[in-house]
């Protein structure tokens, strides 16, 4: 009888010892995710971190994806007078060192290819066309188009490892506003500012976790002009083949330094990564 006591005593035991160490990971884990947001940007309040880096984490396990954008974006003329205009974009996208963004819009555009560690972008509508060597991950590839040639390509924001960390670097104060719908789509609607912009990301709620809509307003420019983008036909699940990576440039294009290509204005906006210098 004594015996069977001291078995279930420690079956007992090793239950609730068992227990006790679930609950200490759990709570490790709520611990660290949250000190992780918070040590990354303190001025964020914890739920609009909390989805901005569950949208991080969702594209950062994805090894490809490709989306389009929709793309508003205002220009200032004539004594500050401010005009609309608009742009279309795509986006095709391997980590392991493919890229491609096509962006074209009312005023010209660009198209850019990387890889294995060279850039080749063509201006439009001049189709003067530049290569450059750069590093061989995306990531280094567009630290160094910021850094040496600064310049960011529009909603490149989406295409780092971790998406968090590269657009909260300058953030000041980030919000929680609800939800609404982008195109059908319920997401969740954060707001943040920065010392020359404010911006705002529509994120959506679920399983995909994804951006679907982007807005930039340059508030230290006169009429604070805006930048706005709806991000659309995510393909997530299926691969891209290579023919996507490879430059299109016709034998009749003129060979120019990038620097020429980048110094040109209204080339430079829709990243939270840039300036309104660069607007």
């Amino acid at each position: 009888m004594v015996k069977g006591i001291n078995v279930n005593v420690s079956r007992v035991a090793l239950m609730l010892f068992a227990i006790f160490m679930v609950n200490i990971l759990i709570g490790n884990s709520n611990i660290t995710n949250s000190a992780y947001a918070q040590n990354a940007n303190a001025n964020i309040d914890p739920q609009t971190a909390e989805i901005l880096q569950n949208m991080s984490y969702f594209l950062g396990s994805k090894d490809e994806y490709t989306f389009k954008a929709e793309i508003m974006f205002d220009q200032l003329i004539n004594s500050n007078r401010k005009i609309q205009y608009s742009a279309e974009e795509k986006v095709f996208l391997k980590k392991k060192g493919h890229m491609t963004i096509e962006f074209v819009s009312d005023l010209g555009g660009y198209k850019l290819w990387f890889e294995e560690g060279k850039i080749t972008m063509v201006e439009l509508p001049t189709n003067q066309f530049a290569i450059a060597t750069v590093p061989a991950t995306v990531d280094q590839a567009l630290n160094k188009l910021k850094t040496e040639y600064n310049f960011t390509p529009a909603l490149s924001d989406f295409l780092f490892i971790n998406t968090f960390r590269e657009l909260t670097r300058r953030v000041t104060s980030g919000s929680y506003f609800g939800t609404s719908k982008v195109l059908g789509v319920r997401c969740d609607h954060l707001a943040f500012t920065q010392d020359d912009i404010d911006w705002q990301i529509w994120v959506e709620s679920g399983k995909r976790q994804i951006p679907r809509k982007l807005v930039i307003t340059y508030k230290n420019l006169p009429g604070q002009p805006q930048f706005i983008a709806i991000l659309r036909d995510w393909v997530l699940d299926r691969p891209i083949t290579n023919f996507a990576f490879k430059p299109d440039v016709p034998d009749i294009n003129q060979r120019t330094d990038i620097t020429e290509i980048l110094s040109k204005p209204r080339i430079n906006m829709g990243s939270v990564r840039s300036t309104s210098r660069n607007f």
